[in-house]
């Protein structure tokens, strides 16, 4: 591995940028974090209903570029209705680029759930999330259903840093989807820093893409 790692992180908000740092730092002691913010990326995507138009691919790939361009050894696409711009970002850059769940859907694949719950702060990403995990769950030939739940207070809750409210707001939303849940899924990152309380709080297992995606890439950066 390289002896100084600078890994750039497209953001769509600044509450997502803690959990990561965090995420990364327990994975690759001494990382940099380069942070490119472009806080209409998530508006933008969830008034389309998380469907991307060309529009939102060509800017979510000019962000990704300008990570590369401007010496990244790896970059992460932190919102999780732009995760399909992967693709694209592959064929073009030599660099590493990553998605932001998709190794946390690697996860729970693997976990063989029965009912997953998805929550997210906007509606266009708890769907967008719900979607692209049951498509996976299904390719895999699992039965599991994925059911997305809108948290209507959570992102002013994050975006306070206020935990104890983004607790109570995820597990509210979480309520009205009952107890027949065996896993919870944290679609967005600025929501990851409430799994642990969360999983306290309720008894089941919670997972967040932050954790997941910070392994990924250290693995990647360790055959480097």
């Amino acid at each position: 591995m390289k002896e100084h790692v600078l890994v750039a992180a497209v953001h769509a908000t600044p509450a997502s940028i803690p959990p990561l740092r965090l995420a990364l730092s327990d994975e690759l002691p001494g990382v940099q974090l380069w942070n490119i913010i472009d806080d209409r990326l998530g508006p933008d995507a969830d008034a389309a209903g998380g469907e991307l138009s060309p529009q939102l691919r060509d800017r979510m790939l000019s962000l990704v570029r300008y990570g590369v361009t401007g010496g990244a050894h790896a970059v992460i696409i932190a919102c999780s209705m732009y995760g399909e711009v992967r693709r694209v970002a592959q064929k073009l850059f030599t660099t590493p680029v990553f998605a932001s769940d998709t190794d946390m859907m690697a996860d729970i694949v693997r976990a063989a759930p029965r009912r997953v719950a998805v929550l997210a702060s906007l509606e266009g990403a708890a769907a967008d999330t719900t979607a692209r995990l049951t498509e996976m769950l299904a390719s895999e030939q699992q039965p599991g259903e994925v059911v997305p739940v809108f948290c209507a207070g959570a992102a002013e809750a994050a975006n306070r840093g206020d935990l104890s409210a983004l607790v109570t707001e995820l597990g509210t939303g979480l309520e009205s989807v009952g107890t027949a849940v065996d896993l919870v899924c944290i679609a967005q990152y600025s929501l990851s820093p409430a799994a642990d309380e969360l999983a306290a709080k309720t008894g089941l297992p919670v997972v967040a893409p932050t954790r997941a995606a910070a392994r990924a890439i250290a693995r990647r950066l360790e055959q480097s």
